[in-house]
């Protein structure tokens, strides 16, 4: 296949993962959040600290001479060892500093060219003033040029290490309350649904008598407390289309329509090929504990680029319930949402206590961020 520039690391690790059946975490933050921080540090004088960045490519010598008395350490990553014994490393870096670098020897040659013009051709003082000025100028772009370099390095590389970490830690935290019950991991693939049928309602894809379709929040639905959501994605909407219709209705003891909403610790979502159609892969991480959602209003609308459906949902939060920690109790529509077949309303049982204490998990991580982020594991 073709070979990838950036990310390939990435995507070893995605493919590994749905390889190996193993929940994977997206940790970095996003792009508005990184340029949030820039202006937050942009006249901070610690933010030009050339420390970190001179450090991260100087050899750790304590680290080294601790390793040679076999004293128990965390290893670090030599940055130049690893450009030379894999130079193909390096190209990510070359090719996006290359073109400051290029323009900055330019800019230098030319300065250079233009001083010692003056310095020939004329001996008057006004003509070395000129060649010393222009000397200056070359140095203190070069000298401004490396202090932008060490603020987009601890603004970019090293605090973005915390954020890692902090990802990392909260991972573990899950995986820690996958293993003790607390929390359920399911994983399936279901088909995009791009039919424009706007006014398509079928039947509902699950026995309202016994099965309870699962909604996935960030933060958890309180009793009495109303909620508004914005849903467009198919897959909501004939959920959605499924608990309103008749045939739910008058099978249903609620006396308004209703389903499961449960607080969701973690969600992975890639492309996935169904039957030669366009579809998703889905790995879902989220509590077992949950509350009935009842809905309030409901309002029709369309997407302002596209044109396609969507609805305006308010709930409102109702009893708590339980779902049952076995993957039997857990299903999923042909329309791609979460149905939990065993649920009670009785408060959440005694998590289930692992034998196995250990929780391992796999940072994948820039080669910038190695050094840094094991660093500040090492300390928690």
């Amino acid at each position: 296949g073709e070979e990838l520039l950036y990310g390939s690391d990435f995507v070893a690790a995605v493919t590994t993962c749905q390889d190996l059946d193993i929940p994977l975490f997206l940790g970095d933050e996003y792009a508005q959040e990184t340029k949030q921080r820039l202006m937050q540090q942009l006249f901070r004088a610690e933010a030009y600290s050339p420390i970190p960045l001179v450090t991260s490519l100087v050899p750790d010598m304590t680290t080294t001479k601790a390793r040679a008395a076999d004293i128990s350490t965390t290893s670090r990553i030599s940055l130049i060892d690893t450009f030379r014994t894999d130079p193909n490393k390096l190209t990510p870096l070359a090719v996006s500093s290359s073109p400051p670098l290029v323009i900055a020897a330019l800019a230098l040659l030319l300065q250079n060219n233009e001083a010692a013009a003056s310095i020939a051709y004329s001996s008057s003082s006004g003509a070395l003033v000129d060649g010393v000025m222009n000397v200056l100028e070359t140095s203190l772009s070069i000298v401004l040029s490396f202090f932008a370099s060490c603020f987009l390095f601890n603004t970019v590389i090293v605090e973005r290490d915390e954020i890692l970490v902090d990802s990392t830690i909260r991972a573990w935290n899950v995986l820690r309350s996958l293993k003790n019950g607390t929390f359920i991991r399911k994983r399936w693939e279901f088909r995009v649904d791009t039919s424009k049928n706007e006014n398509e309602i079928g039947a509902s894809s699950f026995d309202a008598t016994t099965e309870l379709p699962l909604f996935t929040l960030k933060r958890p639905l309180i009793k009495g407390k109303r909620r508004n959501l914005n849903l467009f994605e198919p897959r909501w909407l004939k959920m959605i289309d499924s608990v309103t219709n008749e045939d739910y209705m008058s099978s249903s003891s609620a006396s308004s329509p209703q389903f499961g909403c449960v607080r969701c610790t973690n969600k992975f979502y890639s492309a996935a090929s169904i039957d030669g159609l366009e579809g998703r892969y889905a790995d879902i991480i989220f509590e077992r504990k949950g509350a009935l959602a009842s809905i309030v209003e409901l309002t029709e609308g369309k997407r302002p680029t596209s044109g396609d459906r969507k609805i305006g949902v308010t709930i409102e939060g109702g009893d708590e319930f339980t779902i049952d920690d076995e993957s039997a109790s857990i299903s999923v529509t042909k329309d791609g949402y979460m149905i939990a077949n065993k649920w009670d309303s009785n408060d959440l049982s005694k998590p289930i206590q692992s034998d196995d204490e250990w929780v391992k998990v796999v940072v994948v991580v820039g080669l910038l961020h190695g050094n840094g982020v094991v660093k500040l594991l090492s300390k928690d």
